[in-house]
């Protein structure tokens, strides 16, 4: 029998929901009425949500300080604005990253009259001295299957992103030992440390230096984070 690394699951159906004329949240970590003894934020990573979004809509959220803000359209394109003054449209294939050292607020908006929008927004937790105030937003591209893609890094923390064909394996080695690594399915299936993870299932593991996988359907994609666990 293969031995297993000490991990925890975090199932797409147990994950919190807020739904609203506005928009779905669906929570993996505990975030604001949602608060589960078992989805306790990993390291410092301390919010990661999937937005569905309802046409000609808006949802403003308020980001705490020294926070580091991912937007990840999945479907669709939204319009981004915070009270700092920045203004972008984000698509598929792209990604923003906002850095917030002082309090601030953000709005998302679906600009589409007929279609949902749907995104995922991590935060994590960071440390002040280390970034400023800045919105940057960058294009990557998924045409190269059965690798991963680098979508951002700061701090202590990188992540990836990559489609994979039936069947094709994955590793990923942490750049840091003393961090975890989360993974989270974006589409289809996947067996990782020899575990069944489908869609938008979350695996978090800790005290390893590589992770491996296998995908088990075409075109499944998945995320991979390697967070920083001193984060409080």
């Amino acid at each position: 029998m293969i031995a297993q690394i000490p991990a925890q699951i975090y199932k797409s159906d147990s994950r919190g929901f807020f739904n609203s004329e506005k928009h779905n949240c669906f929570s993996t970590f505990n975030f604001e009425h949602y608060q589960d003894l078992f989805r306790n934020a990993f390291g410092s990573l301390k919010v990661l949500n999937e937005v569905i979004l309802a046409p000609q809509q808006s949802i403003t959220r308020f980001i705490n300080s020294n926070t580091n803000v991912i937007i990840l359209p999945l479907f669709g394109g939204i319009e981004y604005k915070d009270n700092i003054g920045n203004e972008e449209f984000l698509h598929v294939e792209q990604i923003g990253i906002l850095a917030a050292v002082e309090e601030l607020t953000i709005e998302i908006f679906n600009p589409y009259e007929k279609e949902n929008v749907s995104y995922l927004e991590f935060e994590f937790q960071m440390e002040r001295q280390h970034f400023k105030n800045d919105f940057q937003q960058y294009k990557f591209d998924l045409s190269s299957h059965n690798k991963l893609h680098s979508l951002f890094e700061f701090e202590n923390t990188f992540g990836f992103i990559g489609i994979y064909d039936g069947r094709k394996e994955g590793t990923f080695t942490l750049k840091n030992a003393n961090n975890g690594v989360f993974v989270f399915v974006i589409n289809g299936a996947f067996e990782i440390e020899n575990r069944l993870l489908e869609a938008k299932d979350g695996l978090a593991i800790q005290k390893t230096g590589t992770i491996e996988w296998e995908s088990l359907s075409q075109n499944a994609m998945l995320l991979v984070i390697e967070v920083s666990l001193n984060s409080n």
